[in-house]
């Protein structure tokens, strides 16, 4: 459980995002260090110093025999570092290029031709490493917008530039086996692309204490690669896709209704209001006031969305060791999302439905109350998401269509009746804006009970088998609704 706080605060949600990537094929020239013999090396030193040096005159300050020297003017020659002018010795315009002129230290190069690939992201251009999402996380990671689209429509263009921008980089990629550090680049001859993919971006929000408290995403990862501000594009149009995640409006109904669920948890711990998850957060942050106590215990505060390890972790882990998946009450595990465009579309999330079916509910795993409004655009939303298709299971093992305002919308609820049940609040952050859920998981009986009649109360006002949206396999939506009714206690007098 500690495996989420850093140094730099709690890490309250990890937002995943793909950004159209290609792969190019680049013919180019590159110039590789050569060595340099010693004494060739000082020959060419001693002519940079005394330019028009006859050879007897360089025979003798290296005190060589005749055809001793013979072979030195030879090599020397060879290297084209040194041109000879009726019997005078100078340096040749490769040589000047060669010679430090702060050092005084050869610098030879020999051009190689190279094919090589490299792939770039098309919002900012630079090198990222191929990534391979599976089915269930490509369906729901956002795709983010490009911040230049004729420079991505022109990519062969971009993508010049972009290798001679990028080459140390990308040469740095490409291990010592064949390009050393001072390898440089000569030469772009041609460039094609021969693929495309999405690349992954996760970007950690964190949350810090301080005064005043503050939400930030964490770009440190990303601006640390590569050249200097190489990424800025890249980490502007995230910034700004981060900055339009809003909260639901009716957060403050939320937490009274919370309060009326759980004997005012949130009040006894210093809490006014929705706004004042930084209370919340310091209790968090400490693992020792992590667990509740009282008439909530055995629970947890919580901060943070599913995304992140520690709800995650709360979800897995701790409804274990409470015998959340032993107990005698066979149930499925009943999730309600809160109203958000964010919530459920990063990596992390993607396959935590069916890893806690598994752990919590093998017999009768999950349950997804979609809020729907409208039936038709907000049934296909959550069915394209989440649905099963012909190559690819259901994230959530069943899914009932319940109407949208019928609870909070900032209100998210996960609940194993007769076990154990995990509420969050989605509200804003005061400065940022940034929604910042908080909350707890619970096995006291009493809240547990509470909690799951209200989602009953919810799933009873479902439209019948029509709100089944889809079930497990082989399971027709009679069967599924009559499991849901018994396990909500729904219909018992």
């Amino acid at each position: 459980m500690a495996s989420d706080l850093r140094h730099d605060g709690i890490e309250i949600d990890t937002v995943s995002f793909v950004v159209r990537a290609q792969k190019f094929r680049v013919a180019a020239m590159v110039m590789k260090r050569t060595p340099v013999p010693v004494a060739t090396e000082f020959a060419t030193r001693l002519v940079h110093l005394v330019q028009g040096i006859r050879l007897e005159e360089m025979a003798g300050f290296f005190d060589l025999e005749p055809a001793e020297s013979k072979v030195l003017l030879e090599d020397v020659l060879s290297t084209g570092l040194v041109t000879e002018r009726n019997g005078q010795l100078v340096l040749s315009q490769r040589g000047h290029e060669a010679l430090s002129p702060l050092t005084d230290t050869l610098e030879l190069f020999e051009v190689e031709d190279i094919t090589t690939t490299i792939s770039l992201d098309l919002a900012a251009f630079a090198p990222v490493d191929e990534t391979n999402l599976n089915a269930r996380e490509a369906r729901i990671v956002e795709e983010l917008k490009l911040p230049d689209r004729e420079k991505a429509a022109s990519a062969i263009a971009a993508a010049r530039d972009a290798f001679e921008l990028h080459f140390q980089e990308w040469r740095s990629g490409q291990g010592r086996r064949w390009l050393d550090e001072d390898t440089r680049l000569h030469s772009i001859e041609d460039i094609q692309v021969v693929g495309t993919f999405p690349s992954v971006f996760q970007i950690p929000v964190r949350w810090r204490a301080g005064d005043p408290p503050a939400i930030e995403p964490d770009f440190s990862e990303l601006s640390q690669r590569g050249r200097s501000g190489s990424r800025n594009s890249l980490i502007a149009e995230l910034s700004t896709r981060l900055n339009a995640f809003a909260a639901p409006q009716d957060h403050d109904r939320a937490f009274e209704l919370l309060a009326e669920l759980d004997n005012g948890l949130f009040r006894r711990d210093g809490m006014r209001s929705s706004r004042e998850q930084h209370h919340w957060a310091a209790l968090f942050e400490k693992p020792e006031q992590r667990p509740l106590q009282g008439f909530a215990a055995p629970g947890l505060r919580l901060a943070g969305t599913t995304s992140t390890a520690a709800v995650r972790s709360a979800l897995l882990d701790w409804t274990q060791s409470v015998g959340g998946a032993s107990t005698a009450t066979r149930a499925p595990v009943f999730w309600l999302p809160p109203r958000s465009a964010s919530w459920g579309r990063s990596v992390p999330f993607a396959n935590l439905a069916s890893a806690l079916s598994t752990a919590n509910a093998p017999d009768d795993g999950t349950v997804l109350l979609a809020r729907t409004q409208d039936g038709g655009s907000d049934q296909k939303f959550w069915s394209k998401l989440y649905g099963p298709t012909s190559k690819l299971s259901a994230s959530f093992d069943r899914c009932l269509a319940v109407a949208a305002t019928d609870l909070p919308d900032a209100l998210e609820i996960i609940v194993k009746p007769g076990s154990w049940a995990m509420a969050l609040i989605h509200a804003p952050e005061s400065a940022s804006g940034y929604p910042f859920p908080f909350g707890y998981i619970t096995a006291s009986r009493d809240i547990v009970d509470r909690i799951a009649h209200r989602i009953a109360e919810l799933a009873s006002r479902a439209d019948g088998t029509k709100a089944v949206l889809w079930t497990r396999t082989g399971e027709d939506p009679h069967k599924a609704l009559a499991m849901m009714d018994e396990a909500l206690g729904i219909g018992v007098a």
